[in-house]
């Protein structure tokens, strides 16, 4: 299969490239570089830098390729700098998927696998949310993932959309909101303090970034439209967090600090992943704990 990953320099993208690779497809990588790195991209992979909010160096970058299928894992993902400029996040995650649409129809692709949000999309979670639940984000950030999954239903493409929740795992960059296990690990390798916004009792569902690029591989395969869930349907606590980190490693070298939460940061978040379950094609398999194991031997930490 010829595959074009948007985002695939980046921390999700990078590992859904190597997955495709692994199968044998033909990948190619877009990226503008500005939070991805040339180092995450498989040698095996075509890498074409480019901002998917310009339509026009789309066409002139990617308008020679003959595609079976898309991914577009590309994003302005903060939620925090989604706050700060609207604007931007707009232009990316609402424009830039426009532009991705079209270069579907233009390069032939006949699936379209689309990343949304689970962690931003449904406001805040008493229970686990399901696909069929209220969606009510709260954030920019949210609201133009929701505009996104609207844009890829009316394409008249066949595709997935998937609704992950907090991914996390190797090359998950410590300076980046939003990534608060990357986040610890880089402080505490660096003997800083932590910072935990609020008390602390803040929850996630956390999933681990292998177990994403499998749901990415499976909803290529699969024929027809829906949504998914992708997560564990497990909350974790920031302060769980801190605490799985100090199974590993021990306590904090420079101590925890509690600082006033974030505007527009939800304080639960958890998604169902049952429906992919019940439609046979995916289910998670790394546990929170066993993940982060899997994430410190990989980093050589602990």
């Amino acid at each position: 299969m010829r595959v074009l990953v948007t985002g695939g320099a980046g921390f999700v993208g990078s590992h859904v490239v190597e997955a495709l690779l692994a199968r044998g497809d033909e990948v190619t990588v877009a990226d503008d570089l500005s939070t991805g790195d040339r180092r995450n991209v498989a040698a095996a992979a075509d890498l074409r830098v480019v901002d998917i909010s310009d339509g026009d160096a789309i066409v002139r970058e990617l308008g020679d390729l003959d595609l079976d299928a898309i991914v577009h894992a590309a994003a302005e993902a903060s939620v925090v700098r989604s706050v700060a400029d609207p604007a931007r996040s707009e232009r990316v995650n609402v424009g830039g998927t426009a532009n991705v649409l079209e270069l579907a129809k233009r390069a032939g692709a006949s699936r379209f696998v689309f990343f949304s949000t689970g962690g931003a999309i449904y406001g805040e979670t008493a229970v686990c949310a399901k696909e069929t639940d209220p969606l009510r984000p709260v954030s920019p950030y949210g609201k133009h993932k929701l505009e996104g999954e609207k844009l890829v239903q009316l394409s008249g493409l066949s595709h997935a959309i998937l609704r992950p929740a907090n991914i996390y795992g190797p090359r998950q960059r410590g300076d980046l909101e939003g990534g608060v296990v990357a986040i610890f690990m880089q402080r505490w390798r660096a003997r800083q303090e932590l910072v935990v916004f609020g008390d602390g009792s803040a929850e996630r569902d956390y999933v681990y970034v292998e177990d994403v690029a499998r749901a990415v591989v499976a909803a290529l395969e699969r024929a027809g439209n829906g949504n998914w869930n992708i997560g564990t349907g497990v909350l974790t606590s920031v302060n769980a967090v801190v605490n799985a980190l100090r199974q590993y490693l021990g306590p904090p070298p420079a101590g925890v600090r509690f600082a006033p939460p974030r505007a527009g940061e939800l304080q639960r978040a958890c998604v169902d992943p049952s429906k992919a379950a019940r439609d046979g094609f995916w289910r998670p398999t790394v546990s929170f704990v066993a993940g982060i194991g899997l994430l410190l031997a990989e980093a050589k930490l602990g």
